[in-house]
């Protein structure tokens, strides 16, 4: 009998800002899955990947707000690649084989018929620079090379799941205004 073992990650420093930021931003609550699909599309398709996701990592989860090649849910936070990935605010994480790598190797999404060998993540940030979840593509084959100008494109796709999380954010901000006003005028 093997036992495998895999690495947690850690919680940010700034966890508390983090957790509020994402509660501020109702993101959880009312997702928008559609407005993402067009950039799942597109990271999914230039990598040739099986899958892409849009996720907010918040408490014990990985809530998976858009996914495009699985079922977007609620997943532990404890296995979750994106977990990684905030830790790492202004860079991609990349990994080649999971399998291979002693973050990942013993992870339960990792080690399944089709389970996650290839998995790139960009941080995803609202408008006050605060690191809410990633943007991110994963297959089941390993793969070593990443082009520049995927990685550009990447960055450009995330710059843009950025812009839409932040028009929710400030959406959600008016209508509680709204919501507010109306309660005050009404009691």
């Amino acid at each position: 009998m093997s036992i495998s073992f895999y690495i947690v990650a850690d919680k940010p420093e700034n966890e508390r800002e983090r957790e509020v930021a994402i509660e501020k931003s109702r993101l959880i609550a009312d997702p928008h899955v559609e407005k993402f699909r067009p950039i799942l599309q597109e990271i999914r398709n230039r990598l040739g990947a099986a899958s892409a996701a849009i996720t907010i990592i918040y408490q014990y989860w990985s809530y998976v707000l858009s996914a495009v090649g699985f079922e977007a849910g609620i997943y532990e936070r404890s296995t979750s690649f994106c977990a990684h990935a905030i830790l790492y605010p202004d860079e991609l994480t990349i990994v080649p084989d999971a399998g291979a790598d002693e973050r990942f190797a013993g992870n339960p999404l990792v080690n399944t018929s089709q389970g996650i060998q290839f998995y790139i993540g960009a941080p995803l940030r609202d408008e006050n620079g605060t690191v809410l979840g990633a943007l991110c593509a994963f297959d089941e084959k390993p793969r070593q090379v990443i082009t520049d100008e995927d990685r550009s494109r990447i960055i450009e796709l995330k710059k843009e799941a950025e812009d839409i999380i932040k028009d929710i954010s400030k959406q959600n901000d008016a209508n509680r205004a709204r919501t507010c006003q109306y309660s005050m005028q009404n009691s």
